[in-house]
């Protein structure tokens, strides 16, 4: 392997790696000195990197062009606080890093990535177009990761690659755990699936906070676990979900969304689309839509500039909705082949008191037909509790 500098891997005696002999992992350290020549140094640690190596960040790390994540390798922070990765002012780069068969341009999906205990900032103010997470990847597990300040999404998983090369495969089974999403310029978490590969992933116990769209934005919900988040400062909706197979959506708790207040639009708690042939179910979310004052968000991008926690937030029931948005706080609001399936149990929706909401909606839309369990939900202080339309039967369950 050709040394760089910042580069250093862990080897045993006689060409072995360390602890294991000849084919164990070694440790690869990219050691960054806050500088230009960063990113030179942390892809120059992973390409002369192995299968099953571990490359370890060890920051502040600035950075001016996208770090390819290869394939069967671990990334991590020496520490969450000690390995910041920065986006250099002006760099505009289209992902901060990317999984290796999205930045090659290949038909199939990446495979067996680990990513834990890295801090990125996107440097919003002075940069245009970034994703944080690039991730093209099956099999793979992202733990303890804050990422904050991204022109474009916090995080995308997406089918098409740079050059737009779709995939023949599937990138499927993986984890987002335990990660905080902050001020991200467009969704916090977005699916881009124009095919049918991106499914059965699981996306649990985070906070996603003020994104500049959505907190959550899927194209492709099959299979989906999403539990244990906490979304808030949401200008659009909180949780867009689309083709719901086997879906599940539970333990959420939602503060607010539609903050933007636009014009004739509609914004959603909870929103899902269903497949037929597959039930999904929708439990024990608690969705409310809290007023935060215009000033807060400006206020925690100061905080998190400073590296304080965030401010004391300021919710509300009484601060008027804007007037010409509609919202509905949780809906099944098409089928698209077949009949929808779902259970939709035990969640708690508090409004605002205005004839302007919607509890639950439920709706075939162009569909065949939808079958419901909704039942055990507690709907208070919106204008319509529950609004049905054709050719969706509601039962109780058994």
């Amino acid at each position: 392997q050709e040394d760089h500098p910042g580069v250093q891997a862990e080897r045993g005696e006689e060409g072995g790696d360390v602890g294991q002999g000849v084919g164990a992992a070694a440790r690869v350290d990219a050691a960054c000195g806050g500088n230009a020549d960063d990113a030179r140094v942390i892809q120059a640690a992973i390409d002369s990197s192995a299968e099953g190596d571990e490359i370890v960040f060890k920051g502040p790390c600035l950075i001016n062009a996208t770090i390819t994540l290869r394939d069967r390798r671990t990334y991590r922070g020496d520490s969450k606080a000690g390995a910041l990765i920065k986006q250099a002012d002006g760099a505009n780069l289209p992902a901060m890093l990317a999984s290796e068969t999205w930045v090659d341009d290949k038909p199939y999906s990446s495979d067996t990535v680990r990513i834990e205990r890295l801090t990125l900032d996107g440097n919003r103010d002075n940069n245009t177009g970034t994703v944080g997470l690039m991730l093209r990847s099956w099999n793979s597990r992202i733990y303890d990761v804050d990422i904050f300040g991204t022109p474009s999404d916090g995080i995308r998983l997406s089918n098409p690659s740079k050059n737009g090369t779709l995939l023949q495969n599937t990138m499927v089974n993986s984890v987002i755990s335990d990660i905080y999403i902050e001020g991200s310029g467009g969704a916090g978490i977005k699916v881009v699936d124009p095919g049918n590969s991106i499914t059965d992933w699981t996306l649990q116990r985070s906070w996603i906070a003020f994104s500049g769209t959505s907190a959550i934005e899927s194209d492709n919900a099959a299979g989906w676990v999403m539990s244990e988040l906490h979304l808030y400062g949401v200008p659009k909706h909180a949780i867009d979900a689309h083709r719901c197979f086997g879906t599940s959506i539970q333990n959420n708790y939602i503060e607010d969304f539609g903050g933007e207040g636009a014009a004739d639009q509609t914004y959603f708690g909870i929103r899902c689309d269903l497949q037929g042939e597959a039930g999904s179910t929708i439990t024990g979310n608690r969705i409310h839509n809290f007023a935060p004052p215009p000033s807060e968000k400006a206020g925690v991008r100061r905080s998190r500039q400073l590296g304080a926690a965030p401010l004391e937030r300021h919710r509300s029931l009484t601060t008027a909705l804007p007037a010409s948005s509609k919202y509905v706080y949780l809906a099944l609001d098409g089928v698209n082949y077949g009949t929808g399936h779902a259970s939709v149990t035990g969640n708690t929706v508090l409004g605002r008191g205005t004839k302007r909401e919607i509890g639950l909606l439920y709706s075939k839309a162009d569909g065949d037909s939808m079958s419901i369990s909704s039942t055990g939900n507690l709907v208070d202080n919106v204008g319509t509790p529950r609004a049905t339309g054709r050719g969706v039967k509601i039962t109780k369950g058994h």
